[in-house]
């Protein structure tokens, strides 16, 4: 009962966050720009509300729910309704729902908090924690996100072909990957003994599946607009820019977590492949 309630109340913030996002871009014409005011706008809110409740997973579910909310007013403004771009927009709001609703299983009430963001707040000086907060939790997450979705300003305005195919499939590969990759962990978890590490499934070919998947539906999108908008080969910063996220801030974040709480986690990383699905070392 307390889960529904705080799920209500979240969904409210983000609701109202939308709103404001959409007044402060009312503004502006160029399409972009009035997604970036818009996106930073309702970030923003979502942050006051994370203060206002003492917990920055208040901002989880709006990594996912926000590309839904934009690529719809994308589509239906550009009046995207093309066979290859009504696909991909079925696929795209499948990669939000499927993340959306994997959260939504860890999330128990606002007493959660993603253990990262607890770390951060530990270790930060309380003068500068406004700053880490607002910066390193919400708005940096927000632009490689909205990076990551500048090809969907292309996609909308092209009709695509069967050369966005090839693309729509690598996005679903992503989705697949980190469907089962979240599933065979959880079921692991559920009946884990301590030191163990998940060796089963996915995760006997690479240490982090799920970051793999989500890095594969990024390149998926940026090469279903590559067809169709070659000119706009430049927007792979966004595909880059989630690659080097995970790279270089949650897998060493995670990396370092496991080795602390799990003996075994040495063992495993050197015969396991790091991000990429190889066989495991002998």
């Amino acid at each position: 009962m307390r889960k529904r309630k705080d799920l209500a109340i979240l969904l409210a913030i983000y609701l109202f966050a939308y709103a404001v996002g959409w007044l402060a871009s009312r503004p502006f014409d160029h399409v972009i720009v009035k997604c970036f005011v818009f996106d930073t706008a309702a970030t923003v809110i979502t942050f006051v509300f994370s203060v206002i409740l003492g917990n920055s997973s208040v901002y989880d579910a709006y990594w996912s729910l926000t590309p839904m909310v934009v690529s719809l007013c994308l589509f239906v403004g550009n009046r995207a309704f093309s066979p290859f771009q009504l696909l991909f927009l079925l696929v795209f709001w499948l990669w939000a729902i499927r993340l959306t609703a994997n959260w939504i299983t860890v999330f128990t009430d606002f007493g959660y908090e993603d253990w990262r963001y607890r770390k951060y707040r530990g270790e930060t000086p309380r003068l500068l924690w406004p700053v880490v907060n607002f910066f390193g939790i919400h708005y940096v997450p927000t632009l490689v996100v909205f990076l990551g979705m500048l090809p969907l300003f292309e996609i909308a305005k092209n009709p695509l072909g069967i050369m966005a195919f090839p693309g729509i499939l690598i996005v679903l590969f992503g989705i697949a990957l980190e469907f089962f990759a979240d599933r065979q962990m959880h079921a692991f978890l559920a009946g884990e003994a301590n030191g163990n590490v998940c060796r089963s499934g996915l995760w006997a070919y690479s240490r982090h599946p799920n970051y793999l998947g989500e890095i594969s539906v990024w390149l998926g999108v940026y090469l279903t607009m590559l067809p169709c908008a070659p000119s706009r080969w430049y927007y792979v910063v966004g595909f880059l820019s989630v690659a080097l996220l995970f790279n270089f801030i949650s897998i060493p974040l995670m990396e370092t977590r496991q080795r602390a709480r799990r003996p075994d986690y040495a063992a495993y990383a050197e015969s396991t492949s790091r991000l990429l699905l190889f066989p495991a070392k002998k």
